[in-house]
């Protein structure tokens, strides 16, 4: 009975971590002023948004949008009187706005019409900097400079690894972003693993210390193995 109880508490510690885990796979909110590049969304009437942010620097955004089928009208969103944007006639929207500390976030939402896909070229002081561009609800990096979105505001599969798709993409992204506190967690949660089964399976073999050593060898080779994979994941 004491066996069982130690078990069931061990086990309940065990699902704490993996939905404390899982919780890694929300996607990350838009903080005007806080959040650093591109967020493109797609809002439930169907509008894409398009909106930008600086940490309070001075930085030049500009690009364009084009679709195979037709942009009906924009909306713009905290643009200044030297930030422009215009629809070209041959249909496609261009803009190019400024930050600064003062005016530290622009965005643009656009009605679209009968198309499929929407391309678009996004930059960031006349530059490419694709890990700052997030893509939908999971912030997905583009693979290119001019990429191209379907209808949903969902990339292609056939263009994305498994690794790179939500919610994969978005819980291997949080693990590599602290690699010190996915070590630890890994090993916490290897040695209450190593203990149940001490606890429950080995307590009454006499000589069970022998068998925690491969068992803690193969936490060890676990952690290794895991060190190496995500500091060689490229998202």
């Amino acid at each position: 009975m004491h066996n069982k109880k130690i078990f069931n508490i061990a086990l309940i510690v065990i699902l704490s971590f993996i939905v404390i885990a899982l919780s890694a796979c929300a996607p990350n909110p838009f903080i005007p002023g806080a959040s650093f590049g591109y967020y493109v969304t797609e809002d439930s009437q169907g509008k894409l948004e398009i909106q930008w942010s600086i940490d309070r620097r001075d930085s030049d955004f500009s690009g364009w949008i084009t679709t195979d089928g037709y942009i009906d009208d924009y909306q713009t969103s905290s643009f200044e009187d030297d930030d422009n944007i215009e629809i070209e006639e041959d249909g496609r929207l261009v803009f190019d706005a400024s930050l600064s500390p003062e005016d530290y976030s622009d965005g643009i939402s656009i009605d679209l019409g009968d198309y499929s896909y929407i391309e678009m070229e996004l930059k960031i002081n006349d530059g490419y900097d694709l890990e700052r561009v997030h893509l939908g609800r999971f912030l997905n990096n583009p693979e290119n400079g001019i990429f191209r979105l379907e209808k949903g505001d969902i990339l292609k599969a056939s263009d994305i690894p498994f690794y790179k798709k939500p919610p994969v993409r978005g819980f291997l992204y949080k693990l590599k972003l602290d690699m010190t506190f996915t070590l630890i967690y890994i090993f916490i949660l290897g040695v209450i693993v190593i203990e149940i089964i001490r606890i429950t399976a080995l307590s009454k073999r006499k000589k069970y210390k022998w068998i925690l050593i491969p068992l803690y060898g193969a936490l060890a080779a676990v952690m290794v193995a895991v060190f190496f994979l995500l500091r060689n994941l490229k998202f």
